[in-house]
């Protein structure tokens, strides 16, 4: 459902039957956190017509001594599916206080998993004051029965037929008019002595709500059944569950293996794993545990399709099977990760140790050939975390633990390869835990500072200045990017960072246009795939424009080509936008990445940055000046300036010069300056009638 423009299933009839019963319908969806409100929600709650709240919001109309209840009777359907015939109490927009009775049930997908709850929101307030205006609102309630997505049934004290509404006429496979005053036992007599019969009448004799599930074989019927008592009798919602009862046993029957591969999952290696810790405080022996983990698996799946990723799945399964014994257990976790279980390596822990390096050996060298995949040849490798345990406490998650860090390990150093899991992984995944619980605090502190490295071009004239955040950790000192923006990549909080760092330039890009000597300057920040790839992206940079009103044509957002790579169309479309308003693009480390010349020339780019390897490289031999030139004639072709990144040299300086490079940064020109250090460059700069302003 599009929370942009939500439209409640069945539209025009709940609103029909809204405008005649003065109740409307509603959805609210975990997954989003958004409700839906029809226009007769929207009218209880006092506010216009497609307003769609959060689930929070919706709940915060409830008065506070109401509010607890409210919440609990939603977490109850959207967790446990257990329905809701409630009346509450909430305060309106406009401040009034109404009595409303609300109805919910949850709504259930293909595999049994609640995806929405939905039902009935009705101002009762006139019913709280006359018992006749009560009868009235039953009677709408009848009409609202119809619209709601229950088959409903209700039966006096004489188990007699009283209403049926159509869902419930589909079900039972019955008419109206056929069963209304007869006894519900007579037309239904297999049911008599069952599950139904025990718990319907266990309602009405005992005055209590029931819920359950049961089969009725004359209709092949599987049903989710609450009834609630009355004085009156007993009114029964009731689902078609059919669908979901054969999903639950295909999964049932799935549940231990892999759909793709036939190998145990994770529960099935959970329980092996299990076994393998009981055993090995019996006997005293070691086991290992091997996390396998395809390299670039991702490329073949994106490249090649899915079915072709699922072909190469199925070979490399093969071939793990072939390293191992018959009594060691091989499972695939989903994805391109596979976990083995080496039974029994004895009681010799340096042979056991041995043994399972020998076996990660085998499993390398095994995938180095070629996977024949639909005719062609495809190459993987595997970076493998091993741990060994033998009688010690610990858990199978925890042996997971360590045989995935000890995987990461083997990736970080160079994939196609293994590790063995150490207790100094730990200390170092401890420090690491550390370093971002203080990156955390840093944000909160105001430890993190900027510099900016001044850009020029070949003329030696200032053009402006990249924005480089750095971290002032209290105990540390300076903390290096390199070592502290990955982290933050990784844990979430390069997003806050990156706002903060976006808004910071933008203050010091806002005073500058108050200056002539520094209006003409740009100021380049550094984006992250995590913020670009937001839905809210361009939002965001539009809100920070607008609060520290620095000129949008003077702000220059540098992007990476790996950026590119994925969902190439919205950031394309993102780019135009911000285009539109005057923000610039400059693509950092050209030439390091995969950029396709095949959407290159559709970004909207305005430069193309020279990485420094290439630079440091033009002067060392014919292949890298090729490059830098091939890249100048590039930025040529697309009409972008060009701008070489990394000049420390008088010599690199005449090389790009002569080369046709138009703008350059580097240690010759200027380092990173802090902001006060940067005011006495200008000034400098000024003083010696270096040009400080950019053609038109």
């Amino acid at each position: 459902m599009n929370a942009a423009n939500p439209r409640l299933p069945d539209e025009t009839l709940v609103d029909i039957a809204g405008r005649i019963a003065h109740i409307g319908g509603w959805i609210a969806e975990p997954a989003s956190g958004h409700a839906f409100w029809s226009k007769e929600v929207c009218d209880i709650h006092g506010v216009p017509h497609g307003t769609s709240p959060t689930i929070a919001e919706a709940i915060a109309f409830y008065p506070p001594e109401w509010r607890p209840w409210a919440q609990q009777l939603f977490d109850g359907c959207v967790q446990n599916g257990t329905p809701v015939d409630a009346e509450l109490q909430i305060i309106s927009a406009d401040g009034k206080r109404k009595w409303v009775r609300v109805i919910a049930e949850a709504v259930y997908g293909a595999h049994g998993e609640i995806v929405r709850a939905q039902g009935a929101f009705q101002d009762i307030s006139a019913a709280k004051q006359s018992e006749h205006h009560r009868n009235v609102l039953d009677h709408r309630l009848a009409t609202m029965m119809e619209s709601i997505t229950d088959a409903v049934l209700m039966v006096d004290r004489g188990w007699r037929f009283c209403y049926l509404n159509s869902y419930a006429e589909r079900l039972l496979q019955c008419k109206r008019e056929d069963v209304i005053g007869t006894v519900l036992w007579d037309r239904f007599p297999d049911a008599i002595g069952g599950r139904y019969y025990r718990e319907y009448h266990r309602a009405m004799r005992d005055n209590v709500s029931v819920w359950f599930e049961d089969y009725y074989a004359p209709l092949d019927l599987w049903t989710e059944i609450r009834a609630y008592p009355s004085e009156d009798g007993l009114a029964i919602y009731f689902l078609d569950i059919s669908e979901r009862k054969s999903a639950e046993e295909k999964i049932n029957t799935l549940a231990y293996f892999d759909k793709l591969t036939g190998l145990p999952n994770r529960e099935m290696l959970l329980d092996y794993v299990l076994e393998g810790v009981r055993a090995n405080r019996r006997d005293g022996h070691y086991r290992a545990l091997l996390i396998i983990d395809l390299d670039n698996f991702k490329i073949i799946n994106d490249t090649r399709g899915h079915d072709k990723g699922d072909e190469l799945l199925l070979l490399v399964a093969a071939r793990l099977r072939e390293q191992i014994d018959t009594r060691d257990i091989l499972a695939r976790f989903g994805g391109d990760e596979f976990v083995i279980l080496l039974h029994d390596l004895g009681n010799d822990g340096a042979a056991a140790e041995q043994a399972a390096r020998a076996t990660a050996l085998r499993i390398v060298d095994s995938l180095a050939p070629s996977f024949a995949i639909a005719g062609l040849p495809e190459f993987t490798s595997a970076s493998i975390g091993l741990t060994l345990f033998d009688g010690e406490v610990v858990s199978p998650d925890e042996l997971l633990k360590r045989a995935d860090l000890a995987m990461y390990h083997a990736k970080a150093a160079g994939r196609n390869t293994y590790a063995l899991f150490t207790p100094d992984m730990q200390a170092r995944l401890a420090d690491r835990v550390a370093l971002e619980t203080d990156l955390r605090q840093a944000l909160a502190l105001g430890h993190f500072v900027l510099h900016y490295q001044p850009l020029a071009r070949v003329d030696g004239s200032m053009t402006g200045v990249e924005a480089l955040v750095r971290w002032n950790h209290p105990t540390r000192g300076l903390v290096p990017p390199n070592d502290f923006i990955p982290l933050a990549e990784e844990s979430g909080l390069i997003l806050p960072l990156g706002q903060w760092v976006m808004h910071t330039a933008c203050e010091l890009l806002a005073r500058w246009a108050q200056q002539s000597a520094t209006a003409q300057l740009t100021m380049a920040v550094n984006v992250s795939a995590h913020q670009l790839h937001r839905t809210d992206f361009v939002a965001q940079v539009q809100s920070v424009l607008a609060a520290t009103g620095a000129p949008p044509q003077r702000l220059k957002l540098e992007l990476t080509e790996s950026l590119l790579v994925n969902d190439v169309e919205g950031t394309i479309a993102k780019m135009a936008q911000l285009n539109a308003i005057g923000v610039r693009f400059s693509l950092d480390d050209f030439g390091t990445g995969y950029s396709s010349l095949s959407y290159l020339h559709r970004l909207p780019l305005s430069q193309l940055k020279i990485d420094k390897s290439f630079v440091r490289d033009a002067l060392g031999g014919q292949q890298g000046a090729a490059i830098a030139h091939t890249i100048l004639a590039l930025g040529k072709a697309l009409k972008l300036s060009v701008l070489a990144e990394g000049v420390e040299t008088a010599e690199q300086h005449a090389f790009i010069a002569h080369a046709g490079c138009g703008e350059y940064q580097g240690y010759l020109y200027s380092r990173p300056l802090t902001e006060a250090a940067l005011v006495q460059f200008i000034q400098a700069a000024t003083e010696s009638q270096q040009a400080l302003t950019l053609p038109p």
